[in-house]
Order: C-alpha cells, then sequence, then structure tokens
C-alpha cells in the first residue's frame, strides 16, 4: 500500500512542482515585459497619429471629453492643425480599429486602420488597403448613399461588407465627434 502510494503521490508531486515553477518564470516574465510592450504600444500609437495628421507637431489627449459610442479617445494637435479621433466598430471577424486625422475645419486628412487582426485575410483586409481609405480623404460629411448631394459618397469594399461597414461606422463616428468639440456640420 505505501509503495503504491508513492508510485502515485510522487508523479503528482512532481507535475505540481514543475507547473508552479512554470507558472513563476511566465508571470515573471510578463512583469519584465509588460512596460516594454505597452512603450512599443505607445510609439506605434503616436506614429499613427503622425501619420494621418502629417502638419501636427505632436499631440494631447483631450481626457474631459465625452465620448461617442464607438470612440475610443480624442487627440488635439499641440499646434492647433486638428485632431486625431480613434473608434472602434466589430467588422466580421472582430474589432476594426480606426484612426481618422480631421483637420481644424473638420476636413478628413487621412484614415488608417490599426487593427483589423481579425478579420479575413485577402478579403476583409481590402478594406484597410489605401486604395479603399483613400475615397475618404478631403471629406467633412461621408455617406453610403451615393445621391446624397451634400455628403461625399463612400463605396464598401466588395466581398468586405462587414469590414467595410466598421471602417465607414468609425470615420462617421469621428466626424460625429468632431462636432461636439465645436467643429463640423
Amino acid at each position: 500500500m505505501n509503495n503504491q502510494f508513492k508510485e502515485l503521490f510522487a508523479p503528482t508531486v512532481v507535475l505540481v512542482c514543475i507547473c508552479l515553477i512554470a507558472s513563476l518564470l511566465l508571470a515573471a516574465t510578463y512583469q519584465i515585459t509588460a512596460p516594454l510592450i505597452e512603450k512599443i504600444t505607445i510609439e506605434n500609437a503616436n506614429t499613427a497619429r503622425g501619420e494621418v495628421l502629417p502638419e501636427a507637431s505632436g499631440f494631447v489627449e483631450m481626457e474631459e471629453v465625452e465620448l461617442l459610442d464607438g470612440v475610443t479617445e480624442v487627440f488635439e494637435s499641440v499646434n492647433g492643425v486638428g485632431y486625431v479621433i480613434t473608434s472602434e466598430f466589430k467588422g466580421f471577424g472582430g474589432p476594426v480599429v480606426v484612426m481618422t486625422g480631421l483637420d481644424a475645419n473638420g476636413n478628413i486628412v487621412s484614415v488608417k486602420v490599426t487593427d483589423a487582426s481579425a478579420e479575413t485575410p485577402g478579403l476583409g483586409s481590402k478594406a484597410t488597403l489605401p486604395d479603399y481609405l483613400d475615397q475618404y480623404k478631403g471629406a467633412a460629411m461621408i455617406s453610403s448613399d451615393a445621391s446624397s448631394a451634400e455628403a461625399a459618397y463612400v463605396s464598401a469594399v466588395t466581398g468586405a461588407t462587414y469590414t467595410s461597414r466598421a471602417v465607414f461606422s468609425s470615420v462617421s463616428a469621428a466626424l460625429m465627434q468632431f462636432a461636439t468639440l465645436g467643429g463640423g456640420f
């Protein structure tokens, strides 16, 4: 009986020790890499902001602003040339995160999809390409209705309706958020 207990108990203790050591090593690795990951994430976001509003000399987050549905953050340029508004809506496979650069008059300077990793490669990802995103440039109002006279018509990507709709909704939300800041419409 004692020998059988050892045969069952010893491997269990060894396995628990291995799991405990692996968990501690994983936690230590996370503690070491978390600040680096956060720093890189912030640098990438700042680079993307500079790409969608290249005339800006820097950005300040507008934390006191009440964010509309879908809008996750609003940054104002330090030199007053405009805003960068980040918004997120659901695409086909998951969230699609979009940064919209707006000049001080509310015209779209540029649109950049910063995350669409859950979208279908080769299909949904077409809505993240410059050929699609360039149609937003210069617009102050957008519409998915081709007969709209006052708004710029934005067409969807064939086969990527959900992703196109997520990008359109994000840009539309950015324009509405700009209006709440005292500009636009």
